[in-house]
């Protein structure tokens, strides 16, 4: 659908006043905040287009949460009041019963800014609370690590965070087809150890022939900028800092995700690299990496797929979040009703709105023009991403708080 068609189907809905719609409850659940609104609204609004919904940090994360952001900002809900007439940018009425209730009622604007790292976007949302001048104003942080890589400035009692874990990924170790290190298919833990970090202290120069390559060849590992939440994931998969043998063996280090340095490498360079990315990054092909010219390594014999991250047999398997402060000003709810545990990407697909006469679930409404529920699902499994949940009918993400 073209994207003029698609906003002819948005501004239709101001022809669905004389439907009827049974209004649901919210998620099961509350949030520790006071929800500015007239007791008959939707969760998380107050008929009002609010401030945008700003997030930053992880760049394995940046394009879902870009695909994510696009599909809340046409989704349907309420009809706004028409300029010239004031006050603009509100529901007119406010409460508008035949309207789609169940997705972005008063129409807010959710953007994700250009990513530097789960780190940054954290130490961003929490300097904000230290009163420190000239910190951009986020609503929420973007992070592929977890809650024990929390940066310094996030640790004390002032941030108090939670992490809303809205899909899993893995760490993925490709290789580069062809070269010194294509016959390789599997190597261990211990033997990741030792390439990354020199566990035994015999040097960072190792033999592709000692690990099942070619014999001869040294390996290149080649690291990730140490801002990055796949930089901090990686570093606890295998205890201690992954990019530790770069320089002694004339790696270099990437941005995170990004298969093109090693792309431009000469044909043998590229043979013996070795490197760590986002399993998600990799398989949507947003990283870069060619099927035809790279292939992911098993680890302990396990290879990554959608199944052993979901079941957790793949060891270095991990959660993505969006991550929020606690202690947000009860005024600004809006942020929550997008990424919070009972939001929009989170609440159970039943909650949501789907075509009349569509089957799977969800609430049929003749303003949705699509199940809003299942296209979450299909922009975050799109993004190689698995889900967190698998039962059926459930809340879709996990919360840890930190703090």
């Amino acid at each position: 659908m073209s994207a003029r068609n698609d906003e002819r189907k948005r501004f239709s809905f101001r022809n669905f006043r004389r439907r009827t719609l049974l209004v649901v409850a919210a998620a099961a659940g509350t949030v520790a905040l006071t929800v500015p609104a007239l007791a008959a609204l939707p969760p998380f609004t107050d008929g009002k287009v609010s401030p945008f919904i700003r997030g930053a940090g992880s760049d394995t994360t940046y394009d879902v949460m870009q695909n994510l952001d696009k599909l809340y900002n046409l989704s349907p809900g309420c009809n706004l009041r028409v300029p010239p007439a004031v006050p603009q940018m509100e529901c007119d009425p406010a409460d508008q019963a035949a309207a789609v209730r169940t997705e972005n009622y008063d129409h807010e604007v959710a953007t994700s800014l250009f990513p530097q790292g789960s780190s940054a976007g954290l130490r961003m949302l929490c300097q904000k609370n230290d009163g420190t001048a000239g910190v951009y104003d986020i609503n929420y942080a973007r992070s592929s690590s977890g809650p024990g890589s929390v940066p310094t400035q996030c640790q004390n009692a002032n941030d108090p965070l939670r992490y809303v874990g809205f899909a899993k990924d893995a760490i993925a170790i490709p290789k580069w087809a062809g070269g010194a290190s294509g016959p390789v298919t599997n190597l261990t833990h211990a033997q990741l150890q030792e390439i990354f970090r020199d566990i035994s202290g015999d040097g960072c120069t190792e033999d592709w022939g000692d690990f099942g390559g070619t014999p001869g060849t040294q390996i290149m590992v080649n690291g990730v900028q140490t801002s990055s939440g796949t930089y901090a994931a990686f570093q606890a998969f295998i205890g201690g800092d992954p990019n530790t043998c770069v320089a002694a063996t004339g790696g270099q280090i990437l941005f995170e995700n990004a298969c093109t340095p090693i792309n431009d490498l000469p044909a043998a360079d590229k043979g013996r690299a070795i490197w760590w990315l986002s399993f998600g990054k990799y398989v949507s092909g947003s990283a870069e990496c060619t099927d035809a010219a790279t292939d992911l390594i098993s680890v302990g014999g396990v290879a990554p797929t959608a199944t052993t991250i979901q079941n957790g047999t793949y060891q270095y398997n991990r959660t993505v979040y969006n991550v929020y402060r606690r202690n947000l000003p009860a005024g600004t709810p809006w942020a929550l009703g997008y990424i919070g545990e009972n939001g929009w990407i989170c609440k159970p697909n039943s909650l949501h709105s789907k075509p009349v006469g569509t089957t799977g679930p969800g609430q049929e409404h003749a303003g949705a023009d699509r199940n809003y529920g299942q296209a979450i699902d299909k922009v975050i499994t799109d993004a190689g991403f698995v889900p967190v949940n698998s039962t059926p009918g459930a809340n879709k993400c996990t919360t840890t708080d930190v703090n």
